[in-house]
């Protein structure tokens, strides 16, 4: 069970490390770290949200202390045993810097080196690589070359510094067709831990010619216009490539995406609807949408909610509909689940996670797995204090 925080929660949206439902939770994925383009060094993208602001609690020593978003999660592993953190880098935003950070050997040593470093700094159990995406055979093979270094890199400062700790490399993994016969997943396998399916964002107002749905795990017959995309397809090819299916992490949503100006599911429409920080992207915990009507499509697995006066049509996953794909996932032996990302979910009994959780058996189903909290060579005194 993972989660998304993103490092911009803090911001408008008021939310917190502290936040999280860490009870129900085995990983927390802090995104994002960038990498540069030219020299593949990986650096923080927002050095005050990430190591600067001082959050109740925080007291400042004449040393050189971490704080910031990323000390409230070396906190909140030290609370969970069986908590670990994971630092994403790259994301949406850096996704074109890749592509010539990892094309040389040069290029691949500094991302890994400094992949490593953050790590071993920030008090982190792993890295996931979020490359937005690999467009060819040459992307590939470097990508394939870099986790190998990784991992590698990742034991040798494990047996030096962590008693031999198994330092985590996840991968945030595509599920269309035409990303994910590019990705090198069978060649990547041995050096991956989890494979974080993305699935979702099927169908939305800024890259779909009708109104569809965001994360549905089946074709539709029905109206195949409304399903461009499905999860089962891509949970089949991917676990014809890797060496377990419990490796495969199925990617859950917690937002709607909304259609303007449409009479219904597979119409047209026109442009975004609203939105809570952007136009067309709805926050879960804020739907359905006042004189909305929430319809389910037990065939696909999708719901949606609709609007006849405004004509607005909102898909997001209900916890019915979650719950369905929590029934999926089991019956495809998958890893479990992870969602983007927590500043969207409900606080009550309608909450995605707890639905999910629930659904899956709760928290003693739960991995126990002992996180790190050894980091001896951290350039922040109190992270080298954590143990």
């Amino acid at each position: 069970m993972g989660i998304f925080y993103v490092n911009w929660a803090i911001y408008a949206r008021q939310h917190f490390v502290t936040d999280l439902p860490a009870s129900k939770l085995t990983k927390v994925t802090y995104a994002f770290a960038n990498v540069n383009a030219t020299t593949g060094n990986v650096f923080l993208s927002d050095e005050w949200a990430d190591v600067q602001i001082k959050f109740a609690g925080d007291v400042a020593t004449n040393g050189t202390e971490m704080f910031g978003n990323m000390n409230q999660l070396l906190k909140l592993k030290k609370q969970n045993r069986n908590l670990k953190t994971s630092l994403s880098i790259g994301g949406w935003t850096y996704r074109d810097n890749f592509k010539t950070a990892l094309a040389s050997n040069a290029t691949r040593w500094n991302f890994v080196q400094s992949s490593v470093a953050m790590v071993a700094d920030l008090g982190f159990d792993g890295v996931n690589i979020d490359w937005e995406y690999p467009e060819d055979k040459t992307d590939a093979k470097n990508l394939v070359e870099t986790v190998k270094l990784l991992r590698t890199a990742l034991d040798q400062y494990a047996a030096k510094h962590a008693d031999g700790y198994h330092f985590q490399i996840d991968v945030s993994a595509p599920a269309g067709p035409l990303k994910y016969t590019v990705m090198p997943i069978a060649a990547m396998d041995p050096y991956i831990d989890e494979w974080n399916l993305m699935a979702f964002d099927y169908m939305g107002p800024g890259f779909s010619n009708f109104t569809g749905h965001l994360s549905n795990v089946y074709p539709s017959t029905r109206n195949p216009k409304t399903t461009d995309f499905n999860t089962a397809q891509a949970i089949k090819y991917y676990k014809s490539k890797v060496a377990s299916s419990r490796k495969v992490i199925l990617g859950m949503l917690l937002y709607g995406r909304s259609f303007a100006d449409t009479n219904g599911m597979g119409q047209k429409f026109n442009g975004s609807g609203d939105g809570t920080w952007e136009a067309g992207t709805v926050d879960y915990k804020s739907l359905p949408l006042n004189g909305s009507v929430i319809h389910t499509d037990r065939e696909t697995v999708a719901s949606w909610a609709y609007n006849n006066q405004t004509r607005q049509l909102i898909s997001f996953d209900t916890p019915e509909v979650q719950a369905l794909k929590a029934k999926y996932l089991k019956k495809e032996k998958l890893g479990g689940a992870w969602w983007w990302e927590s500043s969207g979910d409900r606080a009550d009994d309608k909450s995605l996670v707890s639905t999910v959780s629930n659904a899956l058996g709760g928290t003693r189903v739960l991995q126990q797995n002992r996180n790190c909290i050894h980091y001896p060579v951290s350039k922040y005194d109190n992270v080298r204090r954590s143990t």
